[in-house]
């Protein structure tokens, strides 16, 4: 029960698809290799969607700037751009990616600490191989095994012939560039400890086991992760930065030294800088502080060189950075207004960005400027779901779909009419379409409309198995919501879909009904329902919304009201759950999903489902996503019109089409089915070929008479453009009324066939079955060319 949205923005949006076609989802090299921040997103497929539906004179908004993905791919595409990041450590940290910086400059600086302490960090990492002094680049040691840990570690495929230390250069006798940890590196590091390293900080963390962070491991103490000789290097490099004139490049120097903490730290072998608080027992490695130093400079100079035509002030784009909270930016600009929102959405899965920076912000609020402090009003401003214990408010689902519903509410209020909200999504299992679910509802609620939806997944889709189907899920995907205007939004009672409730409601009331109901005795049924569950008193205006969605949800005709076969109503309909009317809607949704993209995966066809039936309850679609067997279904079905090519779905080769205009019945409409059925009726010598279809038909769509042998003899038809096979349900009454009735004959007539009990009942009670090859000779005969059953089994 979706709202239209505009035909002009469906052309604009269908422009999507096309522009990101082919388009590798990857962030580039240069950008991955600065800062740590996880859940970078690609600036390219950005920039290509904004090419394809700005036209260059949009303002635009990301609330969650992050890594500024988003930003660099706004960069020349639109006029203005506003983005604000909560966060204070990522906010500066792209600042100094963004801001225009003299390189020259920066090399200066970059020398001048290299002159001032390279030579004493180095001694720290000093060793020697065949009586030739080296420098130790990497040790591989196990910590919790003390000296042993060193001279004797646990296996890996880098310690070969027990050698453990990694040389810088290659030795000039042996020409090795590893060696065995010896006597004389011991005897070094029981030097070292000698050396005072009460400044490195000792701030305790917010503790999150999901990151690692956890008290019984020791791994919420700050230094608990890092040895001596590093400690005593980043506090030898800091210093050396701080002796420096304040200035943009120092700024740049100093997210460098930053960005180089999270391999500094005693990290698991072969580990990534996504595992940053791990307390490493066994397999570990320690890294020279200063080459880690000098990489990360080398990165963040090519990242400066790649993207220097994208700095603040080198494009036509406007650009302006808020360290704030993006409602509270809102509120201090009340009249502000934006043409779209580009985003990454806040998903219950996100990593709390918060807490996994402690190990950044810590050390930047010690040593360097204690604006990055982590305040408790951030704590509250960050919409999350963790962990923590102390964070007992984010640790509610109720309470993240309360942030969740004031950032629509707040997203509602700046943006333009017809304005746009893009989010990057990730959803990898069932349980994130309960939220995606919410996530609709939620923004029906605040005056939006879900639009569109494409998915953008990093890997290549079609070498992933087409099989578990709620673990393969695409990891990524832009979902395009739509601002209502006013006259066109949902209908809410407090948290509660009323469009919804009224709908079934009435629907409900209808299939009781044993006679036509009039669209006056509807309406006061709904005011009498505001009245008793909300004890609200309907007005003038709202009247004329309930008539309105009484028009736009049923069919209405000559002051009467009936079931519209079209709609997809939520309650049950021939005693059958709504999984299996959804299964029977399948196939006009995979018509419309090979039409509009030629190929699809298997998460568009879950998305078709997920937002014909959002009325904010998750329950039905969870049902299906968790059953096995409503899968095989599913994949079933959508075989037979489809072949697999990887992980795409596209249109079978085999299918006979009698011409490429000629119409599928079996993803008609059911008011269209109807239609051809009494079209066909009509060509084969029918009379009075009336159709009903609505309630108060009591399961008959279509009456008829025919002449044979001098008497008129009268028919009732029942039309099922089902998927699913007919069962005895809808053959009984069937039966049952046109003995009420006292006519003839009873005909069923589906696109697909009937169950075992169908035919049987069938045959007991005289009722005349047509199934979908049937139906299909049928039509041949008087419409040659015109249809064809895409269903191949039936």
């Amino acid at each position: 029960m979706r709202k239209q949205i505009p035909e002009k923005l469906r052309v604009r949006l269908n422009r999507i698809k096309p522009a990101i076609e082919g388009v590798p989802n990857t962030v580039p090299n240069e950008m991955r290799t600065t800062f740590n921040f996880k859940g970078r997103k690609s600036p390219v497929i950005a920039e290509r969607v904004l090419e394809a539906i700005s036209d260059g004179t949009d303002m635009m908004y990301d609330p969650f700037m992050g890594s500024g993905s988003f930003v660099y791919a706004a960069m020349g595409k639109v006029k203005k751009i506003y983005a604000t990041e909560l966060d204070n450590y990522t906010f500066n940290a792209v600042s100094a990616l963004m801001t225009k910086v003299d390189l020259s400059k920066l090399s200066e600086l970059f020398d001048a600490v290299k002159k001032d302490v390279y030579g004493q960090i180095m001694s720290l990492y000093e060793t020697s191989c065949c009586g030739c002094r080296n420098y130790i680049s990497k040790v591989l040691f196990d910590p919790e095994n003390g000296r042993e840990g060193y001279f004797d570690p646990s296996s890996n495929r880098e310690i070969v012939a027990g050698k453990n230390i990694k040389l810088l250069e290659r030795c000039p006798v042996c020409g090795g560039k590893a060696k065995k940890f010896d006597q004389d590196d011991y005897e070094k590091l029981v030097s070292l400890e000698k050396i005072n390293v009460e400044r490195f900080p000792k701030k305790q963390y917010i503790v999150n086991s999901r990151i690692n962070i956890t008290s019984s491991t020791g791994a919420d103490k700050y230094d608990r992760i890092f040895t001596q000789r590093n400690k005593i290097a980043l506090l030898v490099l800091q210093d050396a930065i701080n002796r420096l004139e304040p200035s943009d490049e120092r700024d740049v120097l100093e997210q460098v030294l930053v960005a180089s903490i999270s391999l500094a730290r005693i990290a698991m072998y072969g580990s990534s800088t996504d595992i940053l608080y791990h307390v490493v027992g066994r397999g570990a490695q320690d890294m020279n502080v200063w080459l880690l130093f000098e990489e990360k400079y080398k990165n963040f100079c090519r990242f400066k060189t790649a993207y220097r035509h994208k700095q603040i002030g080198t494009t036509d784009s406007e650009v302006i950075l808020v360290n704030k909270d993006y409602a509270s930016y809102m509120k201090e600009n009340p009249d502000w207004k934006v043409d779209m929102i580009y985003t990454d959405f806040p998903y219950t899965d996100q990593v709390p960005y918060l807490e996994r920076n402690q190990l950044y912000r810590i050390w930047l609020e010690e040593f360097y400027d204690s604006k990055y402090a982590l305040t408790e009003d951030m704590l509250k401003q960050e919409i999350v779901l963790t962990n923590a214990d102390t964070r007992l408010e984010k640790r509610e689902i109720q309470n993240y779909y309360k942030d969740i519903d004031t950032m629509f509410s707040h997203f509602h209020r700046v943006l333009k009419e017809d304005g746009l909200v893009f989010f990057t999504m990730k959803l990898g299992k069932a349980k994130y379409f309960k939220t995606y679910i919410e996530i609709v509802n939620l923004a029906r609620k605040n005056g939006f409309e879900y639009a569109y939806q494409i998915g953008i997944e990093k890997k290549d889709p079609t070498v992933r198995k087409q099989s578990a189907f709620t673990n393969t899920l695409m990891n990524e995907m832009l979902v395009v919501f739509y601002k209502l205007p006013e006259k066109d939004r949902y209908w809410y009672m407090g948290n509660e879909n009323y469009e919804f409730l009224l709908v079934k409601k009435v629907y409900s009331y209808l299939i009781r009904a044993k006679s036509y109901v009039t669209l006056s005795s509807a309406i006061a049924l709904i005011c009498n329902d505001l009245r008793s569950k909300y004890l609200y008193l309907p007005n003038e205006e709202d009247l004329v919304k309930i008539n309105t969605l009484l028009q736009q949800y049923f069919k209405v005709d000559a002051g009467c009201i009936q079931v519209d076969n079209n709609q997809l109503y939520l309650d049950i309909e021939d005693t059958t759950d709504l999984y299996t009317k959804l299964y029977d809607l399948m196939p006009i949704f995979i018509r419309q999903l090979l039409d509009n993209k030629g190929k699809f995966v298997l998460e568009d066809v879950y998305f078709e489902l997920v937002n014909a039936l959002c009325d904010g309850n998750p329950k039905t679609i969870v049902q299906i996503l968790e059953d096995e067997n409503h899968q095989r279904d599913i994949e079933h079905l959508i075989l037979n019109y489809c072949d697999r090519d990887g992980q795409y779905y596209v249109e079978r080769k085999d299918i006979r089409k009698p011409n490429e205009d000629a119409v599928d019945i079996s993803t008609l409409s059911g008011t269209d089915f109807e239609v051809l059925v009494q079209g066909l009726l009509k060509r084969e010598g029918y009379e009075n070929v009336i159709k009903m279809g609505g309630t108060g038909d009591l399961g008959v769509d279509i009456m008829a008479s025919k002449r044979q042998q001098d008497r008129l003899h009268h028919y009732i038809f029942q039309c099922k453009r089902w998927a699913s096979n007919v069962g005895s349900d809808p053959i009984q009454r069937l039966y049952a009324e046109r003995m009420r009735r006292g006519l003839d004959y009873a005909v069923c007539v589906t696109t697909s066939g009937y169950t075992k009990d169908g035919k049987k009942v069938a045959v007991d009670l005289e009722v005349e079955t047509i199934d979908g090859n049937q139906l299909m000779q049928r039509l041949n005969k008087y419409f040659p060319g015109e249809y064809y059953n895409g269903m191949k089994d039936i």
